[in-house]
């Protein structure tokens, strides 16, 4: 997998977790959990991309 997808997987998951914490669905506990089980993620696929930059050289051009 290349950065940019790996960036916009992580931003995906900012979107969703942002929309569980809404409460809208479960209760409190299972909303906070997977909100931050989301979150993680996404800091997680965004130092691996930017590791894949590191190693690979490429560059991403960020508004």
């Amino acid at each position: 997998m290349d950065s940019e997808t790996l960036r916009t997987v992580a931003d995906l998951a900012r979107k969703r977790a942002a929309r569980e914490c809404s409460g809208m669905h479960g209760d409190g506990m299972m909303r906070l959990g997977a909100a931050r089980a989301l979150t993680q993620l996404a800091v997680d696929l965004e130092v691996s991309a930017a590791e894949l930059e590191r190693t690979t050289g490429s560059r991403r051009k960020r508004n």
